[in-house]
């Protein structure tokens, strides 16, 4: 993979009063993270769910939803070798799903997603978006796990 790197816009964390980055965590504190890989072409799946909801076509079994609907297991597999190239370890993955879970200290995440990790009242967090190498730009849409803040309002 080339060295060039892109901001993961959908990763930008929104900032939550009162829980503001404070010290940096352990770097060897263990973390884990899922990330979101980007659905086959969904041309022809709009299609497809439209004739299902118009009563057209019959309903897609699950194999059929997830062959449709899922990743393409392309993506999945160079999420995979990005994931473990910094050293983090596949715990899942998940075509149908769309995921790729990974486990690794804060300094491993830290590295693969170009960001600095910090406590936040107990909770990891990061400021400012996550990086991804160019080559997955638009094949990653998103990682849950490292910013740990609730984002729930009462």
């Amino acid at each position: 993979m080339s060295s060039g790197r892109v901001p993961l816009e959908a990763s930008r964390p929104k900032n939550t009063p009162g829980l503001q980055p404070r010290d940096e965590l352990p770097r060897s504190q263990i973390l884990s993270a899922t990330i979101l890989v980007r659905r086959r072409r969904a041309a022809e799946a709009e299609q497809q769910v439209a004739s299902i909801m118009r009563g057209e076509a019959a309903a897609l079994s699950r194999e059929q939803a997830a062959e449709i609907l899922g990743a393409d297991p392309a993506d999945i597999e160079l999420v995979r070798r990005f994931a473990e190239s910094y050293g983090l370890a596949v715990t899942e993955s998940s075509a149908a799903q769309h995921t790729v879970k990974v486990a690794g200290t804060a300094a491993q995440m830290e590295v693969a997603f170009g960001t600095r990790l910090f406590s936040c009242a107990g909770h990891a967090c990061y400021e400012g978006p996550l990086t991804i190498p160019s080559e997955l730009d638009r094949i990653i849409v998103g990682v849950l796990g490292l910013d740990e803040r609730p984002i729930a309002r009462r």
